[in-house]
């Protein structure tokens, strides 16, 4: 196993740690939880990086690095929800869409084709670590005036997240239909 795989893997180890802080009475646990999330969302960058830098790429990094983005941001998404920040309703299309990609991904693979992320799946996750840092940001300044501020902004980052979800699982699925009828 190689070093961005490693990386990889150790973003999902994380997860785990960062849950049970979170869930630590006071706010000592939420500030360790979220630096620990910055450390997961660093992690998922530079695995990325030391693939490419040192020609690394695999296949398994391929497939285990979105789940690994996966088990991150559906973790924390679930928390959000347990704690009433993130609308339910809003994270259940998120996990059926990845549901959805993920099967797609499964069918192709066994016609030895992988499906990469697209600019827009790319781009999804990106605004999924926003919603979960607006979340964070809601929970470290929940006895202050900026709540509603903070609520308002994890709803429309959703409501964006959703939109760029939709629109990567159509071109995931043009892909993959175009990949299948061959």
């Amino acid at each position: 196993m190689n070093l961005a795989n490693k990386i990889t893997i150790s973003r999902i180890i994380l997860v785990p740690f960062l849950i049970s802080f979170l869930f630590l009475p006071g706010k000592w646990g939420i500030v360790i939880s979220f630096f620990i999330f910055v450390l997961a969302c660093l992690s998922d960058w530079v695995d990325g990086y030391v693939a490419r830098k040192n020609s690394q790429i695999t296949t398994m990094g391929k497939i285990m690095d979105p789940v690994a983005d996966k088990v991150l941001v559906y973790s924390m998404l679930i928390c959000f929800v347990y704690l009433h920040i993130v609308p339910f309703w809003m994270v259940i299309i998120l996990i059926a869409r990845d549901f959805l990609v993920m099967a797609l991904r499964v069918e192709v693979a066994f016609r030895k084709v992988i499906l990469t992320p697209t600019f827009t799946a790319k781009f999804k996750t990106v605004l999924e670590y926003g919603v979960i840092l607006f979340s964070f940001f809601y929970m470290f300044f929940s006895i202050s005036y900026s709540v509603s501020f903070l609520k308002v902004a994890i709803y429309l980052s959703m409501s964006l997240t959703l939109v760029f979800a939709i629109v990567s699982a159509v071109q995931y699925l043009l892909e993959g239909r175009r990949i299948l009828v061959k």
